[in-house]
């Protein structure tokens, strides 16, 4: 009886782990029959890419991630699938073997793959925003087993990227090749016997032989055969690119002139040059495109090298030596790229552009100079740059003096924001955000407030501006306008800026900051209506103010704001303020994507959703 209760526990112990293992399972295998049942028959032959090596895909319990990896898992299957049948078939056909099971299998993958390809950019973008966004989805060692998978397919997808459509077009022409519905080959070696052929090739209606003639001509039809064999063979195999330009060069040689096929190579040149500027800009790989800059023939090219070089802050020697000895359609661009790194070794170079006949080389060359902060810079900027009867050169002197950071420009910027120049206005806008004092950006609220034609830019700049004042202008901005359209640009720019955190608004004209939570401590900042401020703390007891006529029972709220004692040593001041004196804003962030949050009036009971910053769709409600 002992024995049996033993066994009793014993096996209900083995079921418990059981149910444990399965229940703890975090991953499962992966097969060609996953991708569509219709290739069952092709699962475990030599066809089969998973033959050879076990697929295991982890189950990540996040429905986001584990649809994305079953699809990419499905897209990276089928075009190995694909280029398994394309590469035997091209074998098969090369030594005369049939392709009646690669037809089979081209027919259903004449119709799976167009959808595969068109999705393929897709999956990759999809992907590498899912590895960005992994730790803030998963913890502890789920975060290095899912983003390794992640960091897998992408290798994957970037691998077959460029093959898919070579891909696609191999199994195309692997069905629409009519040689290869034939049964059978015409050809036999000289010492094979009639009656041994292939009964496919040999009519056998009324079990006569092949007539004599036949058998004697068949080497003359052996070679014919392996010369078209040849032919069909340079057609099929290869790159789609490489077959339709094969394709495309022998009717151009026809039908254009001399000249005509110059202008082609020429353009196809300059093509392929800029693609690979804007793939090395892409990989950020510096040296390539001052390899691109030194050598490549067109200047056109050279020129897109230069700008991307200045893109990625970069390649300053280079460009330099390009300014030197490069020609005049080289020479604005790598000016421009100098005055995007703005360093102080290229001085000598930003003096001298502001003496060339080239206005856009002047304009960037003061802008540059304003970069390196040099005082006979300025001076020149001052004298010679905003004194220009070119606007063009106005509006880059006016970015390259900003940059200064001096309160005494504050009010030059001002001035040039009166202009009736389109581009001087908005030149002077950027012109107050590289300045980024607390004074540039009230004349950037002002602007917002009373000019509609720069509200929309005026609200950007500010959003450019990493600092707490130009969150605090955000706030006001939004406080004050009833435009959804301004509005809504303002939350995707708290958003894009993670202003998470509860904001104070000042609801009295006339008041001070105080040094302690008590109306009698000393005062260390004055504040007025309207005024913004980060909330930092809260007293745990409330106090009893007088407020006019009433006593007011409440808390005091700690507040980080602008200071505005004249000659402060710091731009920010902390103090206490009672809480019946302020509304609070709450800037929230919601979900775990980091592209959504909600905007709130805590007293008035007010909401709204912030926008995605990166399309500009309305998120739902997570309350």
């Amino acid at each position: 009886m002992f024995q049996k209760g033993q066994d009793i526990i014993w096996k209900g112990s083995l079921w418990v782990v059981l149910i444990l293992l399965v229940s703890c399972s975090t991953s499962k295998p992966f097969q060609l029959t996953d991708v569509s049942p219709k290739y069952r028959e092709y699962q475990g032959s030599d066809l089969d890419p998973h033959k050879t090596k076990d697929v295991i895909i982890p189950v990540t319990k996040n429905r986001k991630y584990d649809s994305f990896i079953e699809e990419a898992h499905r897209t990276i299957a089928l075009l190995e699938f694909g280029e398994n049948i394309a590469l035997r078939a091209d074998s098969k056909k090369t030594v005369g073997d049939p392709v009646e099971k690669e037809m089979q299998a081209a027919a259903y993958l004449e119709e799976d793959l167009p959808a595969v390809i068109t999705r393929l950019p897709e999956l990759i973008q999809i992907n590498q925003s899912l590895i960005d966004s992994t730790p803030n989805d998963f913890d502890g060692p789920s975060i290095g087993r899912v983003t390794y998978e992640l960091g897998n397919i992408l290798e994957s997808l970037r691998q077959y990227s460029p093959k898919a459509i070579g891909i696609q077009n191999a199994i195309r022409n692997l069905r629409s090749d009519s040689s290869n519905y034939n049964q059978g080959r015409d050809i036999a070696s000289p010492d094979t016997k009639p009656e041994e052929a292939d009964p496919v090739l040999i009519s056998n209606d009324d079990n006569t032989p092949k007539k004599p003639e036949k058998i004697v001509k068949k080497e003359e039809q052996t070679n014919k055969i392996s010369i078209k064999r040849l032919n069909r063979k340079t057609k099929v195999t290869g790159k789609a690119t490489e077959q339709i330009n094969e394709m495309v060069k022998k009717e151009e040689e026809e039908v254009l002139s001399d000249e005509e096929k110059k202008d082609k190579e020429y353009t196809e040149q300059i093509r392929n040059g800029l693609v690979q500027v804007f793939r090395w800009e892409y990989y950020r790989k510096p040296k390539y495109l001052e390899k691109i800059l030194a050598t490549h023939p067109i200047p056109r090219v050279r020129s897109a090298a230069a700008l991307a070089l200045g893109r990625l802050k970069a390649g300053r020697v280079t460009l330099q030596t390009a300014i030197d000895k490069d020609g005049y359609q080289v020479r604005p661009a790598a000016y421009k790229a100098l005055s995007d790194i703005g360093d102080k070794r290229s001085l000598s170079y930003f003096i001298a552009g502001t003496k060339a006949e080239d206005p856009e080389v002047i304009a960037v060359s003061f802008e540059g100079l304003g970069k390196t902060k040099d005082p006979a810079g300025r001076e020149l900027i001052l004298t010679q740059g905003i004194a220009s009867e070119y606007v063009v050169i106005v509006s880059g002197s006016l970015r390259g003096l900003a940059y200064h950071k001096l309160d005494a420009d504050v009010e030059i910027f001002s001035k040039f924001l009166k202009s009736n120049e389109q581009e001087i206005k908005e030149a002077s806008i950027e012109a107050l955000a590289i300045h980024g004092s607390r004074e540039s950006l009230r004349i950037l609220e002002q602007v917002a407030l009373e000019e509609p034609s720069l509200t929309m830019m005026a609200i950007d700049e500010i959003g450019k501006n990493p600092s707490l004042s130009a969150t605090f202008a955000l706030i006001r901005l939004n406080e004050s306008m009833t435009d959804d359209k301004f509005t809504k640009r303002i939350g995707e720019s708290l958003l894009r800026r993670k202003a998470f955190g509860k904001y104070a608004i000042i609801l009295i004209e006339d008041d001070y900051l105080r040094a302690e939570p008590n109306e009698r401590s000393t005062p260390i900042s004055y504040i007025k209506n309207k005024e913004i401020g980060l909330i930092v703390s809260e007293t745990k007891k409330e106090f009893a103010v007088r407020m006019g006529e009433d006593i007011v029972t409440d808390k005091y709220i700690q507040i980080k704001m602008e200071s505005t004692l004249p000659g402060a040593r710091s731009a920010f001041v902390t103090g206490w303020v009672f809480y019946p004196k302020i509304d609070i804003i709450e800037v929230k962030q919601l979900g775990n994507d980091g592209n959504s949050g909600k905007y709130s009036q805590l007293k008035k009971g007010k909401h709204k959703n912030l926008f995605n910053p990166v399309d500009g769709v309305k998120l739902p409600k997570k309350d």
